[in-house]
C-alpha cells in the first residue's frame, strides 16, 4: 500500500472488524475518516456481476472526470480485465479477502494516462452476507489535466490479496464459482500474479 488514504482506510476497517470476517456497514463512522472521505467509496453488490457505487468521494469523481454514483464499477474497465476483476471482487464477498489494485486510467479524448491505487474491503449489510464493499481510489501520480478530462479506459497493472489474518480462510461451502471466459486467467493464474500482504501494510515509505 503506497497512498496514505489506502493505509488509513485499511487500518480503520481492520480495527472495526475486530477479528470478524468483516465489519457491519452500520459500524462504519464517516467522522472517523473525515480526512480521507474524498478518496472513499461504498459499493452495493446485489449479484456477482454488479458492483454499483452508492457513494463516491469528490476526489475520486474529480480524478476520473465524472460522477460515479449508481454506476457499475466493472463498466469502466477494459474488456480484457473486466472478468478478472469480477472474479476478484467475488473473492472479497465470499472469502473475506481485501484486494489492492494498481491500475492505469486513460483519457477518453487523448492518450494521456494517470496511475491509481484502489483498495476494496468487505462489509456485512443484510442477511449476514457481504453485499456492500468499502474502498478507496487514490492517485499515485499527479497530472496537470487531472479533473478536466474524463477517464474511462481503466487497465490493470497488478493485484494483491490482503488477508487480514495473514492467510486465506477456508472457502465457503456451496458457493458457485465465477465463470471465466478464454481471455480471463483462472483463479490459480490470477493468484500467481499476486503476493499476500501480511496484515495488509507494506513496509514501503510514504
Amino acid at each position: 500500500m503506497e497512498h496514505t488514504s489506502t493505509k488509513r482506510l485499511y487500518e480503520y476497517w481492520d480495527q472495526v472488524r475486530n477479528g470478524r470476517f468483516a465489519p457491519n456497514r452500520f459500524e462504519i463512522e464517516p467522522a472517523r475518516l473525515a480526512d480521507i472521505l474524498p478518496d472513499i467509496f461504498i459499493l452495493e453488490c446485489p449479484n456477482s456481476a454488479t458492483y454499483r457505487f452508492r457513494l463516491a468521494g469528490t476526489r475520486i469523481c474529480s480524478g476520473l472526470g465524472h460522477e460515479l454514483r449508481r454506476q457499475n464499477l466493472l463498466d469502466y474497465w477494459d474488456p480484457r480485465d473486466r472478468e478478472g476483476l469480477q472474479s476478484l471482487l467475488h473473492s472479497v464477498a465470499t472469502d473475506g479477502a481485501g484486494i489492492l489494485v494498481d491500475f492505469m486510467g486513460k483519457s477518453a479524448n487523448t492518450s494521456e494516462q494517470a496511475h491509481f491505487e484502489m483498495l476494496v474491503l468487505p462489509l456485512v449489510h443484510t442477511d449476514n452476507a457481504v453485499n456492500r464493499m468499502l474502498g478507496s481510489i487514490a492517485p499515485l501520480t499527479h497530472h496537470y489535466w487531472a479533473g478536466t478530462q474524463e477517464i474511462r479506459h481503466l487497465t490493470l497493472n497488478t493485484f494483491e490479496f490482503v488477508w487480514p489474518d495473514t492467510r486465506p480462510p477456508v472457502p465457503v461451502a456451496g458457493e458457485p464459482p465465477v465463470l471465466l471466459n478464454d481471455r480471463t486467467p483462472s483463479a490459480a493464474e490470477l493468484r500467481s500474479r499476486f503476493r499476500v500482504l501480511e496484515g495488509g501494510l507494506s513496509r514501503r515509505p510514504d
